[in-house]
């Protein structure tokens, strides 16, 4: 009979680890990114010079402006906000495998239409370039330049943010000049004392009497 008790606790046992299995493996949920690209493809894919698009071609690509490529401008909101490229699409970087923000690649690929991403610097673009074409989205280039090399060489693409143009300066630095300017002490010019005129004050003398020897 005790043989039999530990035989069903066994099985019992056995049973509801084998139930926590299956509810682990019906609910388990695929990742909602999959990469498409083995370690040694994303290695060459590194080095895929027709993904990079110099500034002189970017700024050809701009002025076209013929839909085929769509500007992804990866850099936080903040500095988007102070200033961009015209029609860019702001992307930041953490932002970039949101669902939307995925779907909009999707979209773009399927369209025949070119992402073209750019950042401060090409460090900061090449990271989202890879993990797109890692994850199956061919349409992808890359800026190989600055965003200061676009904005300095035509400033016609420059779409600063209207209300920060209008944004009153947090520090008065004319009054702060003022105030840390170094202070100019005048020299007042010291007169030297004069030596002091001598006085001669004439002797009376008694008159002479006219006797002589």
């Amino acid at each position: 009979m005790k043989e039999l008790n530990k035989t069903n606790r066994l099985t019992i046992v056995v049973v509801a680890i084998v139930l926590v299995f299956v509810t682990g493996l019906l609910t388990l949920r695929k990742p909602e990114i999959s990469y498409k690209l083995s370690p040694a493809q994303s290695i060459e894919l590194a080095g895929d010079s027709n993904s990079y698009v110099s500034p002189a071609k970017a700024l050809q690509i701009i002025a076209s402006a013929d839909g085929k490529t769509i500007l992804i401008d990866v850099r936080n909101s903040i500095a988007f906000d102070k200033g961009h490229l015209k029609d860019a699409k702001n992307i930041p970087v953490r932002e970039l495998f949101f669902k939307e923000n995925l779907a909009f690649f999707e979209e773009l690929d399927k369209a025949g239409q070119y992402a073209l991403i750019y950042g401060e610097t090409p460090q900061q673009a090449i990271g989202p370039y890879m993990m797109l074409k890692q994850t199956g989205i061919d349409h992808v280039l890359v800026l190989n330049g600055t965003y200061a090399q676009l904005i300095h060489s035509d400033t016609g693409t420059l779409t600063p943010k209207a209300c920060l143009q209008n944004e009153l300066p947090m520090i008065d630095t004319a009054a702060l000049r003022k105030l840390t300017a170094p202070v100019v002490v005048e020299e007042i010019p010291v007169k030297k004392p004069q030596p002091a005129k001598k006085v001669v004050i004439p002797v009376k003398t008694a008159p002479s009497s006219g006797g002589g020897c």
